[in-house]
């Protein structure tokens, strides 16, 4: 049974050399990845404390001047283990992508290459080209299986992907060795490994050119996908805009609106005029001549009094 991942197997870990992108191996049983992570959960200090804190309940049969000794040495072993397995529960959860460790004192996840994961440094010292292509092949995986048009793939595409990406990285790994005879053999002066140089560099050229099929054929599969990820995105714009211009009020209710408001400063006008009369309040600025109108704070416009001129009198 292999690891069925319906998220993308590819994660960010921190390691002792900073972050880098990983890609999980699609052929690790699940219940190998649960009990991986237990071990992380179950620390041995957890377990020593757990079985001293189990001891506690001996209290009761211990002297009476060991009996508050005892009792206090309990409530520091329960605290201590509570923060111990909170440790432990912190390592459960960022095992997979939490490295950080003495180099002296790998994770069991690190101790051999390509057994849980692969990650992109792990093919930096084959040069700067392999190193582009594996970290292009293990975006392309990611980005495959985030994007939107997944929904309308073979549900099983994004698997074989993982598969396909998993063995070329698998290949690249194990060609290291015919690199360095490569390369070992053209450093050397014998002129008889001349046959062997050229062997060894035919070898890993054909190697190399079924890996960059590979990561054409892939680029391939992104090309299409984020061009109906465009075309998907144009159709929703589309639809969006013409239900938004469906939703807009008619120009015939806005017209009826507008005739309404119409008459509101009129009646406005009315009350205000009748409530100035009653008090006793005085003019107006408006109902003045404009020369005495105040540079600040009067009103300048017959539209926004409602209408009235300069002398006064209803609008």
């Amino acid at each position: 049974m292999t690891t069925r991942i319906t998220t993308t197997p590819v994660r960010t870990g921190t390691f002792q050399d900073g972050p880098d992108t990983l890609l999980l191996n699609p052929q690790t049983p699940r219940r190998r990845w649960h009990r991986e992570r237990l071990r992380a959960l179950l620390l041995p200090q957890t377990l020593l404390i757990g079985l001293v804190g189990a001891a506690a309940p001996d209290v009761i049969h211990a002297p009476p001047g060991w009996a508050e000794v005892i009792a206090n040495l309990s409530v520091l072993t329960a605290v201590g283990a509570g923060v111990v397995l909170a440790v432990g529960v912190g390592r459960f959860l960022r095992m997979p992508t939490d490295h950080r460790h003495p180099p002296a004192r790998p994770c069991r996840l690190d101790r051999v290459r390509g057994e849980f994961f692969f990650r992109s440094r792990d093919f930096a010292d084959l040069g700067p080209d392999s190193h582009l292509l594996v970290r292009n092949l293990i975006a392309g995986v990611d980005e495959l299986h985030r994007t939107t048009a997944r929904v309308w793939l073979d549900p099983q595409l994004c698997a074989e992907v993982h598969h396909l990406v998993w063995q070329t990285l698998a290949c690249l790994d194990r060609i290291r060795a015919a690199r360095s005879l490569a390369a070992e053999l053209t450093a050397e002066p014998d002129t008889d490994t001349g046959a062997l140089v050229a062997a060894a560099r035919e070898a890993v050229a054909v190697i190399d050119d079924g890996l960059d099929q590979v990561a054409r054929h892939l680029h391939g599969c992104l090309v299409l996908t984020r061009a109906w990820e465009a075309k998907a995105r144009s159709a929703e714009l589309t639809t969006r805009t013409d239900q938004a211009l469906a939703e807009l009020p008619g120009s015939h209710l806005l017209h009826q609106l507008a005739e309404v408001a119409e008459e509101l400063p009129q009646r406005v006008f009315a009350y205000i005029t009748a409530a100035r009369d009653v008090t006793g309040a005085g003019s107006f600025p408006w109902e003045r001549p404009r020369s005495t109108w105040p540079h600040a704070g009067g009103v300048t416009s017959r539209r926004a009094t409602g209408g009235a001129d300069d002398n006064g009198g209803s609008p």
